[in-house]
């Protein structure tokens, strides 16, 4: 596996997915808490096409995305596509509408006691955000960042559209065009390859499987 760039596939999944979940986490947890907690007009409105979005399938997205770099690299002379660092501007795409959703859905079932005791205190909005619901919705938090990297992780469209060069490759990618020749398949490297990827979010599900359904049910049943 080291002779065909598997380490540098694992690195380069590693880095992609713990920015994405950085990524994802910056922007899904203050928006769920403004549509959860900060009504306004248009919030419920706005809740629901959040979480629309996640259902448009990358399939129908790649193409006109890949257009749309390509038009910006004409323009700007900045390269997008073949950099694995595209791929953290595409993957919050994915994460972030069904993060938001989630967060949304546990932020609503918090008592409003709360947030209406800390703002009497004198705390800000975003007080009451970092130490009021961030603790008190950390099985959410945790759902949505399992989550989050679980489809960073996997993901496999995007990185075989955007990224050709074999240091770009992330590991879904890189096992199958490295190990999969015409018609020759390595077998043996494949399953190996495979079986070392699928561990990082194994033993992540293994340590924190309780938090994470925990977080999914509040957030599909409650708000």
């Amino acid at each position: 596996l080291t002779s065909n760039s598997y380490l540098t596939y694992f690195r380069n999944s590693a880095i992609v997915s713990v920015v994405v979940v950085s990524i994802t986490m910056l922007i899904s947890v203050p928006a769920a808490f403004a549509l959860a907690r900060m009504k306004f007009w248009g919030s419920a409105t706005l809740a629901t096409g959040v979480f629309l979005t996640y259902l448009i399938p990358e399939t129908l997205l790649f193409i006109p995305l890949f257009k749309m770099f390509a038009v910006f690299n004409e323009y700007t002379g900045i390269e997008l596509i073949n950099r694995w660092w595209v791929l953290l501007i595409l993957y919050p795409t994915l994460t972030v509408p069904f993060c938001t959703w989630i967060m949304i859905g546990y932020f609503a079932s918090i008592p409003k006691e709360l947030d209406e005791a800390a703002l009497i205190d004198g705390a800000t909005w975003m007080q009451t955000l970092t130490k009021i619901f961030i603790p008190v919705a950390l099985p959410g938090l945790i759902a949505a960042t399992i989550f989050a990297f679980t489809v960073s992780w996997a993901q496999f469209l995007y990185p075989l559209a955007f990224t050709t060069s074999a240091d770009q490759l992330v590991l879904p990618v890189g096992i199958i065009t490295s190990l999969i020749k015409g018609d020759v398949f390595n077998w043996g490297q494949i399953m190996t390859g495979a079986l070392l990827g699928a561990a990082p979010p194994l033993i992540i599900y293994a340590f924190l499987m309780d938090y994470y359904i925990a977080g999914l049910t509040a957030g599909a049943t409650k708000g």
